[in-house]
């Protein structure tokens, strides 16, 4: 499990962020995510590919009161809630 983290942006505010294979929040991870992030945020979800292999669609999901933006090809994942 990661450590927890609050990542702001703009006006949205992303909590429990949970990353795949990492024991801490990478701050790498993060910055690739910010992207997918913003566009989440805005309300344009079909517009995003995965950060680290492009692949197109993202899942998005509501799980136990979270948000988790996954890949189906990398299976890479960030997860967490979006505060206003």
């Amino acid at each position: 499990m990661t450590e927890p983290s609050t990542v702001s942006y703009d006006d949205h505010c992303f909590e429990g962020v949970e990353t795949k294979g990492l024991s801490q929040v990478d701050e790498e991870a993060l910055i690739a995510w910010q992207d997918v992030l913003d566009m989440v945020a805005a309300g344009r979800p079909n517009d995003i590919a995965c950060p680290f292999c492009n692949h197109r669609p993202l899942t998005i999901e509501e799980v136990e009161h979270a948000t988790r933006i996954s890949c189906g090809k990398c299976k890479k994942f960030i997860e967490g809630r979006f505060q206003p």
